[in-house]
């Protein structure tokens, strides 16, 4: 099991000081935060979207031109659809720091959502399934757990960065999606 100081950052993350961030989670009714370690990217996300309700929609939000963000969707997937996602992509989503991403039900109230940080928000009226699921990867409940966000500060600065996976980036993945279906939020 990793050690609370052994919290590992991805490819486009960086972090002077994440000694204080362990492999803990908040809970608060129905919503779960935690920061998500490095080596845990594969596998919470293969088994976290298999607790969602179908039919599930993963979205992408994306920098644009302007200092905004711009948000993709791909409805109307199944759990296979979605592991298909992950990974054929997971090289670019479970490293890159710039690209925020999730899973969401359209039929129950169930949403994954990696921000930036590495920071993830896990919401559902059946949070005790991700509980045991976070369980099993090593995390303990703490509703005081440190978090990356809280570390980050103008002596621990951090950065997010677009990074290149075998030859792709996050503008990739989208255009490849958009050609099966994925549309930009109006």
């Amino acid at each position: 099991m990793v050690g609370i100081s052994e919290f590992r950052l991805i490819a486009g993350v960086s972090i002077p000081d994440v000694s204080a961030v362990g492999r803990e989670y908040k809970l608060k009714s129905s919503k779960m935060t935690f920061s998500l370690s490095a080596e845990d990217y594969g596998e919470f996300f293969a088994r976290a979207v298999k607790l969602i309700k179908e039919p599930l929609c993963f979205f992408a939000e994306i920098p644009s031109d302007n200092d905004s963000v711009r948000t993709y969707y791909l409805d109307n997937c199944t759990e296979p659809v979605a592991q298909a996602i992950l990974k054929r992509y997971g090289g670019i989503l479970y490293a890159d720091g710039v690209i925020k991403f999730g899973f969401c039900s359209h039929s129950a109230d169930d949403e994954i959502y990696m921000q930036e940080y590495q920071t993830v928000t896990v919401c559902s009226e059946r949070i005790g399934e991700f509980e045991k699921l976070l369980s099993s990867l090593g995390y303990k409940r703490n509703d005081r757990a440190v978090l990356t966000w809280d570390v980050l500060s103008e002596g621990n600065a951090g950065e997010c960065v677009n990074v290149d996976v075998d030859g792709e980036r996050y503008p990739d993945m989208i255009n490849e999606l958009i050609d099966i279906g994925m549309y930009p939020a109006e």
